[in-house]
């Protein structure tokens, strides 16, 4: 069966994503259900002990969230449908995640996630290839569906993994997403090819903050491997000035922040342009960091009024939103971090971060300890991740979802013992 745990790993993560296939999501989630209980195999998921810590910050954590959607949420029904829906789904997909890994040798279910990320990067460059065929002009930000920050979310998530694999086979040969030497390389190549042509300014922030992590794991761990560091400045480079020459958006994009932060307008919350602000130089004001900036500032005095948390859910922040000013329509503050803490309540937050911190700090001491390459890649897969929710509002739906998917994929290889150092 191992051919067809495979193909349904790369299944369910390529369909996951895509608009408009929660019925064909589910259906795969189910198929895998139905094998797993009809195998009647004895390799339920097991934690590997070193993560347990963290397993009890996450228990604590959605302890915390049910308690407060009972005794503190202002609408405890909405707040229960908000953990069903986007915590304990999560959770339950991880699981089904983890099982369905233990079915494979390892490595190969981090590979077919590797390979299923990968196809839909072949996918948005061979939609851009066809229009620019067509226009003559390279489709920057065109997408096969979706948006270009959705699909840099799935890009992210690759790129966090094939980061981490190539990091663990320039110190030991060792690739934990099974991919070998070239391949491992060309897939890295796709990833940062694909970032340049999204051209998605939190992706590609992101981006860089990986390679440069993996740089300073190099440095740390063995300082002669400065061809590969040299390699990952000239990427992060590429990158950053790829961005900076083709994504207008960069310019005043300071102005716009400062302007948005400070500004008393209700411009953010109106959209009438007779309230629009100007700024100091009279540059165009950048409308994505202008907005971002405000709900930031907003998103902060709210959770200063509502320290313990409104309620449970993405959408905090237009629920808070709503009730201050009378205008609905708003959802997540685009920082998962400010929605997570005017949820659940800075106490949310903490428990929250604490989480993640457990989990890298854990997954660092492996690496080191033990050779773990599978730590490794988990550790940049969760702090990739993290680090995106605090620019975006990911917290919620399919990212999550599919984020709790990959992470119990990774988990469930994690099955033997590296000898220790």
């Amino acid at each position: 069966m191992t051919w067809f745990w495979q193909a349904w790993v790369a299944a369910l993560v390529f369909v996951f994503p895509i608009p408009h296939t929660i019925a064909l999501s589910n259906m795969l989630l189910l198929l895998g259900i139905v094998a797993l209980l009809w195998a009647c195999r004895q390799t339920l998921p097991r934690l590997v002990a070193w993560l347990k810590p963290a397993a009890w910050w996450l228990l604590a954590l959605t302890a915390w969230i049910v308690f407060h959607s009972v005794a503190v949420a202002s609408a405890p029904t909405l707040a229960l449908d908000q953990f069903r829906a986007n915590w304990l789904m999560p959770l339950l997909i991880g699981a089904i995640g983890a099982w369905a890994a233990m079915q494979l040798p390892r490595g190969r279910a981090a590979q077919a996630v590797a390979v299923a990320l990968a196809v839909h990067m072949l996918w948005l460059l061979g939609w851009q290839l066809k229009l620019f065929l067509v226009t003559g002009a390279w489709p920057f930000k065109a997408t096969p569906f979706a948006a270009y920050d959705y699909q840099g979310t799935l890009n992210s998530f690759l790129l966090a993994l094939l980061v981490a694999d190539r990091l663990a086979w320039a110190l030991e040969k060792y690739s934990p997403l099974a991919l070998g030497s070239c391949a491992g390389w060309a897939l890295l190549f796709l990833s940062a090819v694909s970032d340049l042509a999204l051209q998605s300014r939190n992706s590609t922030a992101v981006s860089i903050m990986l390679l440069a992590a993996a740089s300073l794991v190099l440095l740390n761990v063995r300082s002669r491997h400065w061809p590969v560091i040299v390699v990952a400045t000239g990427v992060v480079a590429l990158l950053g000035l790829s961005s900076l020459s083709f994504d207008g958006r960069w310019q005043g994009l300071r102005e716009s922040l400062v302007v948005g932060w400070s500004s008393p307008s209700t411009y953010w919350l109106t959209g009438d342009a007779t309230t629009r602000p100007v700024t100091p130089s009279g540059a165009v004001l950048e409308e994505s960091a202008y907005a971002r900036a405000a709900w930031a500032h907003q998103a902060i005095d709210l959770i200063a009024g509502h320290p313990l948390g409104i309620g449970f859910g993405h959408d905090a922040f237009g629920r808070a939103v709503a009730r201050k000013y009378g205008k609905a329509g708003f959802g997540s503050s685009h920082s998962g971090w400010l929605d997570f803490a005017l949820g659940t309540g800075l106490a949310g937050l903490g428990l929250l971060l604490a989480t993640a911190i457990v989990i890298l700090g854990s997954a660092w001491k492996r690496f080191r300890q033990r050779q773990d390459a599978a730590a490794l890649v988990l550790a940049f897969f969760v702090g990739g991740y993290t680090l995106r929710c605090l620019l975006d509002g990911h917290f919620s739906g399919w990212r999550l979802g599919l984020f709790a998917f990959i992470c119990g994929v990774l988990i469930a290889g994690m099955r033997e013992e590296p000898k220790a150092r």
